[in-house]
């Protein structure tokens, strides 16, 4: 049996080229962009960024999250105590505030000190919005499968079985 994994190159650029900002990870099924914003880092102006660049607005937390509202999309963050600590450990294996990638990155959060959104400011972890400017707004987009087995070179007779992001020619 052979498997081959295919990079998600293809599907990540040309997703990357028709949306704006940087991706930083995939992580329970999407794919977690880190998109320029403009003025304060409030909740709204967070989500005006994600939805204006095409993407989603994830929620800090699953729905026992006190700052998961209806304005969100719960896409599997489950760490409401600490925004984006479950991205942090997928890119940097740390914690929030000890990872550079998400650096003047902000998310939404519902409910939270006068509309403000939370962010990474160098090694400080949860900055109110409010106070920064023109920095990031942490947006998500489903993740894309498509079907592996289009291109598959599967030899010797064998049938080509798809994965995620991989297949197998059995």
């Amino acid at each position: 049996m052979w498997t081959f994994v295919l990079m998600a190159v293809a599907v990540v650029g040309s997703r990357a080229q028709s949306q704006a900002g940087t991706l930083l990870v995939t992580y329970s099924g999407y794919e977690y962009y880190k998109v320029q914003a403009s003025g304060p880092m409030t909740s709204a102006n967070v989500k005006f960024t994600c939805e204006a660049a095409g993407y989603l607005t994830p929620c800090p937390g699953d729905g026992s999250c006190d700052y998961t509202t209806p304005d969100c999309v719960q896409t599997g963050l489950t760490d409401c105590g600490h925004p984006m600590g479950d991205l942090a450990r997928a890119l940097c294996a740390n914690s929030v505030g000890n990872c550079p990638a998400l650096d003047g990155t902000y998310i939404y959060m519902g409910d939270w000190s006068n509309g403000d959104a939370c962010g990474v400011e160098y090694d400080h972890y949860c900055a109110h919005g409010g106070s920064h400017v023109d920095r990031f707004a942490l947006c998500a987009a489903q993740a894309v499968d498509g079907d592996e087995c289009i291109n598959a070179n599967c030899q010797n007779g064998a049938t080509c079985q798809d994965g995620v992001n991989s297949y197998t020619c059995l």
